[in-house]
């Protein structure tokens, strides 16, 4: 009987997987040392080893070696470091402690603003001004509680104070919270990402809630920040895991496909299925919170979902014990458990469903005695291949330019290949902050090179990578060093509304574009002319030229600037004159001369630029007087409109004097006069 005992034992010591609590600072737990010292007791009695500890909430920290303010919180002594206390107590019983950090959340907007002045909303929060405001504002105007993940302030600070902990405290895992947009309204429209938006992407109009490239957008700057969480944590302790809590709201996914128009994908942009491919999560927690009694299908349907999508990564899933009885926990856990790699319970202060008063109906303890009971004895956390026996490496670096714009910076292209002739190539886009990064890299000698719209920016010089190891490639670069990449506008111009222009200039293109189809693209071979703050339609582009139309608008002056490839020239002014009118065309049909002109200027009612004029619903007229010149004989034209169909064509509609075989025709336009024409 002792010897099958110990078997038993043995058996039961040698079981790898997680069973971890969330401690959450909305209730008590670890803000004192008597509560970490039961909370430790408490975990030791479900037979728990890990615990999940909230130690960043509003912007503010639980733990003291840290670079923003002591929570705000009565229950908390700004002196009590909660972090190293329980890293103390619980490592001590074999227990591993993972940070907890709310991640884009700030400060709520229904309570006073915090009270400590050195807080970063005093700084950065909606009463802010210009560029220092980082809060995400909706597509309606309203600003959030929570920074914008497009704004690039927002990306660094962010960074650095959750990795600034690793090499600090003797953490397990850094864990990531609230990694996404929030979901009460559409959120993302802060005017300095929305600026990043246009200028990377050549969008001049305010993006709409549902353009699918301003979803990416979005959902490329929380992938972004997790990218670099992971890099520099495993950079800096290779061993320290990177885990997230995740969205799995409502029936879970069956596909890739249905997972595409998830809430988690296409509501608040947290693409956590390409994480754990790429490998920028160790370990995947989806926060299944659902009833049993009345959603239990929709976790089976999320646990099946990332049990098959772990890739080379590990999927822990979450439950939601403070929704449920005791019985129906137990059952959700018995479900989950063969699916991952254990299961994470929130929270430790409330284990069952609540009462009116937000208390437990039945009391923590008994939860605890009872999970304890269910997994029978202790057991280890998972051992995690890629951490303990590397092998693979991975490769981080940030783009930093001194002087000119920071945007030079962002979204360039870096290219990652082998230098000894193995078959791998990789490319991503530098951040908001010029990071870059790759995971799960072979071991090898590798290149990178940066480029700018298919052309050449930086080549650095190999580097070896080495298994459980992140290669660093800081790349250093002076303004002038974009000289060459950089649009520019070489010559400025007169213009009329309407008018066919062309730009000269430098860098305007990788290539020879043209337009195929009317209307006329805003944007042609990744180049964008900006007339006034509206996209010009492009007819085409080459590398020293752009043929576009202005739009139809009277203004002042044209202020324009060329786009390309998310890099922008300086503003050129062109004249405005009301009318510029040249002659392209004619066409005669007896004594009736059609003359296509360009250059006639604004339109009654004003025509939308790039597209023709539509004849089924009336040809616009020309705002300006036009006179006709044949032969020195001033006529006054049968039309003087647009032309059907062709973005930018005038046609003015004569009656030749009588016995005209020939001649020349000019156009007067209000005040300008066009060149001679010989028909």
């Amino acid at each position: 009987m002792k010897l099958a005992a110990l078997v038993l034992l043995a058996a039961v010591c040698a079981a790898q997987e997680y069973r971890a609590f969330w401690a959450d600072a909305f209730h008590s737990g670890f803000k004192s040392p008597a509560e970490v010292e039961k909370l430790v007791e408490d975990a030791a009695a479900s037979h728990a080893n890990a615990i999940f500890i909230q130690a960043r909430r509003r912007g503010d920290s639980y733990y003291l070696n840290t670079r923003e303010v002591p929570a705000q919180d009565t229950a908390y002594s700004p002196s009590f470091d909660a972090l190293q206390f329980l890293i103390d107590r619980a490592h001590a019983r074999g227990i591993e402690v993972h940070a907890w950090f709310i991640v884009y959340p700030l400060w709520p907007s229904t309570i006073a603003p915090p009270t400590n002045p050195d807080h970063v909303w005093h700084r950065h929060g909606p009463r802010a001004q210009g560029s220092d405001m980082w809060m995400a504002v909706s597509s309606t105007g309203t600003i959030s509680s929570a920074f914008d993940p497009g704004h690039p302030g927002v990306q660094a600070y962010l960074a650095d104070v959750i990795t600034d902990p690793v090499d600090k405290y003797d953490i397990d895992g850094v864990h990531l919270d609230y990694i996404r947009y929030n979901e009460d309204a559409p959120y993302g429209w802060n005017p300095v990402a929305v600026d990043r938006f246009g200028r990377l992407e050549n969008r001049t109009a305010r993006p709409v809630q549902n353009d699918p490239v301003w979803s990416d957008f979005r959902r490329r700057q929380v992938t972004q920040l997790v990218r670099e969480i992971y890099l520099r944590t495993v950079a800096k302790k290779p061993k320290v895991k990177v885990s997230a809590a995740l969205i799995s709201w409502g029936n879970g996914p069956l596909t890739d496909a249905a997972w595409r128009v998830s809430d988690p994908f296409a509501t608040v942009f947290q693409d956590w299925r390409s994480w754990m491919e790429e490998g920028i999560l160790d370990l995947a927690m989806p926060m299944h919170y659902f009833r049993e009694t009345t959603n239990a299908a929709f976790l089976d349907r999320w646990i099946n979902f990332a049990k098959d999508r772990q890739f080379n990564r590990r999927y822990l899933p979450g439950l939601a014990p403070y929704l449920n009885s005791i019985p129906d926990s137990l059952n959700q856990i018995r479900r989950a458990l063969p699916a991952g790699a254990g299961v994470c319970l929130y929270s430790y202060a409330s284990t069952n469903t609540l009462n009116a008063a937000g208390n437990p109906i039945t009391p923590n303890e008994n939860f605890y005695s009872a999970v304890g009971e269910l997994f029978g004895g202790p057991a280890a956390v998972p051992e995690l291949p890629w951490k303990k026996s590397p092998a693979t490496g991975h490769l981080m670096g940030r783009l930093s330019v001194d002087g000119g714009p920071a945007w030079l910076a962002d979204g360039a292209r870096v290219v990652i290949e082998s230098d000894t002739g193995a078959e791998i190539a990789r490319s991503t886009v530098t951040s908001a902050t010029g990071f870059f990064g790759f995971v799960d890299l072979p071991r090898d000698r590798y290149r990178i090179r940066l480029e700018r719209g298919g052309q050449l920016l930086f080549r650095a010089v190999p580097q070896e990578v080495r298994a459980g190891i992140v290669t660093e490639v800081p790349v250093r670069m002076q303004a002038a060093d974009f000289a060459a990449l950089l649009p520019r506008l070489t010559r400025a111009l007169e213009a009329a509304p309407g008018d066919l222009v062309v730009i000269e200039g430098l860098n305007l293109s990788a290539g020879v574009f043209a337009a195929q189809s009317v209307p006329l693209p805003a944007a042609l071979g990744l180049t964008q002319i900006v007339v006034n703050g509206v996209a010009a339609p492009v007819f085409s582009v080459e590398p020293d030229r752009a043929v576009v139309q202005f739009p139809y608008d009277r203004s002042g002056n044209w202020n324009v600037i060329a786009r390309h490839a998310g890099m922008e020239s300086g503003p050129v002014q062109f004249s405005y004159v009301e009318t510029h009118p040249v002659i392209l065309g004619t066409n005669r049909a007896g004594r009736y001369l059609e003359i296509y002109a360009t250059g006639l200027g604004a339109t009654g009612p004003m025509a939308e630029a790039g597209r023709g004029a539509d004849p089924t619903v009336g040809l616009p007229l020309v705002s300006a007087p036009v006179k006709v010149m044949v032969n020195g004989s001033e006529l006054d034209p049968l039309f003087a409109g647009l032309s059907p169909y062709h973005p930018g064509r005038y046609q003015v509609n004569i009656e030749l004097p009588e016995g005209t075989s020939a001649g020349t025709v000019r156009i007067r336009a209000g005040a300008a006069i066009s060149p001679e024409f010989r028909f």
